[in-house]
């Protein structure tokens, strides 16, 4: 089941406002550079290679707006398409760039990094979406092993009575409620998760959403279908969002 949460002490208009920054950022940054490809994956490609080029170093200014810039690049870079066209001297600019935001964002006041959070959270999908290309067989076979891997990972860890753990691959908005549930639970009935929705079966991958139906024999002689929701958060990582 699907929620909608309205986040905390953040006001509707700020959250537009915020939203409306992240844009206007992220586009003057395509506009800052001269590029000679056509294509969405050129021009992106050349825009991560620039920011690269420009910020391997660690980051000084921690405005508002040039840490959303900073983070909205690397994110960019982090896109697989985009990813494999870097040199390998690139990748570990993206690297130190990646490690410099985490330690950057460790030190960021909750409001400031909620913000940030928020802005990369609702540009990214636009420029994902103008990337997006169907996976090929292979790929969706490699993503369905990777899947499955971390499904069976948060259904051992709460067999094993290690809540925290089964907690560490859901989403973070979806990780509380999930907390307040596996907790009702006592140690043999998440054994018995562990045993009956381990059948998942792919159905569809869309841009950064992978959907799975679950079968499960919960009631003997009933065949019961539930609905597995996987997404990839702020990192790129694949997190699940609901089941």
């Amino acid at each position: 089941m699907k929620e909608c949460r309205r986040l905390k002490n953040i006001p509707v208009v700020t959250t537009k406002l915020t939203i409306q920054i992240a844009v206007f950022i992220l586009l003057i940054g395509l506009q800052s550079f001269s590029y000679s490809s056509p294509d969405e994956v050129g021009k992106y490609t050349e825009q991560c290679k620039n920011f690269l080029n420009l910020h391997s170093g660690e980051l000084k200014d921690e405005s508002f707006e040039k840490l959303l810039g900073y983070i909205g690049n690397a994110q960019i870079c982090k896109i697989e398409r985009i990813y494999n066209k870097l040199t390998e001297e690139e990748k570990d600019r993206l690297k130190d760039v990646l490690i410099n935001i985490e330690e950057k964002q460790k030190g960021l006041p909750k409001e400031k990094r909620e913000r940030i959070n928020e802005s990369i959270a609702a540009i990214m999908p636009t420029i994902e979406n103008e990337l997006w290309e169907e996976l090929t067989k292979d790929e969706l076979k490699e993503l369905d092993i990777l899947l499955k891997g971390k499904w069976n990972g948060m259904l051992t860890a709460l067999g094993q009575n290690d809540t925290e753990k089964a907690l560490s691959y859901f989403h973070h908005t979806a990780s509380d409620r999930y907390r307040k549930i596996f907790k009702t639970l006592n140690p043999d009935g998440r054994k018995r998760i562990g045993k009956d929705l381990a059948n998942i079966h792919l159905v569809e991958v869309v841009m950064n959403t992978a959907i799975y139906e679950i079968t499960s024999n919960l009631k003997k002689g009933e065949k019961t279908s539930f609905q597995l929701a996987f997404v990839k958060d702020l990192h790129g990582e694949w997190v699940i969002k609901s089941f």
